[in-house]
């Protein structure tokens, strides 16, 4: 499970958001990166960051970035 293996680390959270989340799909996007320890913490701070520089865009899709994996 993943959240047994996060634990208490602060983890980088790689983070999509769209001007228009909709149809049809031509959109304006922006990707950026935030550290968390969280899910949560990090849909908070790019929430933060996205409303300071785009308003009115909205998050489409936020992942972990895993350490352990072999190429980033």
């Amino acid at each position: 499970m993943v959240v047994a293996e996060l634990g208490n680390n602060v983890h980088e959270w790689n983070i999509y958001a769209v001007s228009n989340y909709g149809f049809p799909k031509k959109a304006e996007w922006l990707e950026i990166q935030v550290k968390s320890k969280s899910i949560l913490g990090a849909t908070m701070k790019a929430t933060k960051i996205i409303n300071n520089s785009h308003s009115g865009w909205v998050i489409e899709r936020i992942w972990w970035l895993d350490p352990k994996r072999p190429r980033r």
